[in-house]
């Protein structure tokens, strides 16, 4: 049995909503997945959970700010605390995961699946006692997930084929970076092929009327949605266009 609280990293915005999820995994070797970003209020919290114990481990999804920049703040409240993440030559200084790995967590045992679209480096971690899984980034039960292009270290072929290795894995429940608990995973991942592949549909019908311009693609195709995410949009586009192969002008952004 997994023993998990979600202690709220304290950072809402337009990306993060009312902020990131981080999930301590209690028991003989208490393990936080995802660092926050370091705010006192998120510290304090924890270590009221922690009860006057060290916090043994910190498994991070991705190297994204409100998922990782908590790091160096655990570790002067927690000196002793390793942390892990998926290697990367900007973080040296953490313990590389490996696809597969197994890491004792809590009390559980946890597998490291290497999930890269969102971002290159994303990992997510597997419970199949539970068949839980902690997806990061991958996914959320409220919304869809941003996908930027290689140059930002995305890529929506890998993440199509994350999504696929996640559902392959017939989870129960899965605990996202963002948002409630997801309860029907496998038909979370199913929304968001189809999702997808609309997105495709639309895209193409842009590029066939004639708009070659990503701007003007993104305001057709994302009419409804607010304008304040329309860049993290403009970079969904980005991606899509690679994986179709097709160019389009970029205008000064």
């Amino acid at each position: 049995m997994v023993l998990l609280t979600n202690i709220p990293a304290r950072n809402p915005g337009t990306l993060t909503g009312p902020g990131n999820n981080t999930w301590l995994l209690d028991g003989a070797r208490p393990t936080l997945i995802d660092a926050g970003v370091g705010h006192p209020e998120h510290l304090d919290e924890l270590a009221r959970h922690l009860a006057g114990r060290p916090l043994a481990l910190v498994l991070v999804t991705h190297a994204h700010p409100d998922h990782a920049s908590g790091v160096p703040a655990l570790r002067q409240r927690w000196p002793s605390v390793a942390v892990h993440k998926w290697p990367a030559a900007d973080a040296p200084h953490l313990e590389p995961l490996h696809d597969g790995e197994q890491v004792s967590a809590g009390d559980a045992l946890l597998k490291v699946i290497h999930t890269p679209g969102h971002a290159v480096d994303h990992v997510c971690f597997w419970e199949p006692q539970s068949r839980g899984l902690f997806c990061g980034d991958m996914m959320t039960a409220t919304t869809t997930i941003m996908v930027p292009p290689a140059a930002r270290g995305g890529s929506l072929s890998d993440y199509l084929a994350s999504l696929k290795r996640l559902s392959a894995l017939d989870p129960e429940v899965a605990w996202p970076g963002h948002g409630p608990v997801i309860g029907d995973p496998v038909g979370r991942v199913a929304e968001y092929l189809v999702h997808r592949a609309e997105r495709e549909r639309q895209v193409l019908a842009c590029l066939d009327q004639g708009v070659t311009d990503l701007d003007g693609i993104v305001a057709m195709v994302y009419a409804d949605t607010p304008r304040d995410l329309w860049p993290a949009a403009r970079l969904t586009v980005e991606a899509l266009l690679e994986r179709l192969g097709r160019n389009v002008k970029r205008g000064s952004q």
